[in-house]
């Protein structure tokens, strides 16, 4: 009669084996936060920015409803709908919603350094006067939408490049 043969023993103060394979790569842990959390002031930029649009039409300042005063409405609330999602996803440390972060904040900054100034017919010298010159509440609001913008693409896209492992999953009971 053989003996048993000796089980494979884990050696002292190392973590107990995944059960399952690999444990899969998520977004880094700080860095989604930071990046989740600077998202959320975006959100809140841009959610300042539709309402106080919103304010200046119904107080007849915007000379009724026009073209513009709808694409910043409308734009700015889908674009904070759209980051509060994201925002969501990354808060999840998923490096898929890092990614799709980082993205439209990008695509926010360069909608509104390069493309309004194309589409309202206005020098990018005056739209740049206008984003970071802080002069009315929407000026003050989107500003730091662009600048909260600009910090969440970079924490974002930290995150996603800074991939940690996730929690190694153990059967119940054991």
């Amino acid at each position: 009669m053989q003996p048993n043969p000796s089980q494979p023993v884990p050696p002292p103060h190392s973590p107990p084996p995944a059960v399952g394979g690999p444990t899969p790569k998520r977004a880094n842990a700080a860095a989604a936060r930071a990046a989740g959390v600077l998202a959320l002031l975006t959100v809140a930029m841009l959610t300042w920015f539709a309402l106080q649009d919103i304010f200046y039409l119904d107080q007849g300042m915007t000379g009724g409803l026009t073209g513009k005063v709808l694409v910043n409405v409308l734009g700015g609330a889908t674009a904070a709908g759209v980051l509060l999602v994201a925002a969501g996803f990354t808060f999840a440390r998923r490096i898929p919603g890092a990614w799709t972060l980082c993205g439209l904040c990008t695509g926010f900054i360069v909608a509104n350094v390069a493309l309004a100034p194309v589409m309202w017919g206005v020098s990018i010298g005056d739209q740049l006067a206008w984003i970071f010159g802080f002069q009315k509440s929407n000026g003050i609001a989107v500003g730091l939408a662009t600048i909260f913008g600009a910090l969440t693409a970079a924490t974002a896209a930290a995150a996603a490049l800074v991939k940690s492992h996730g929690p190694a999953v153990t059967p119940p009971g054991s």
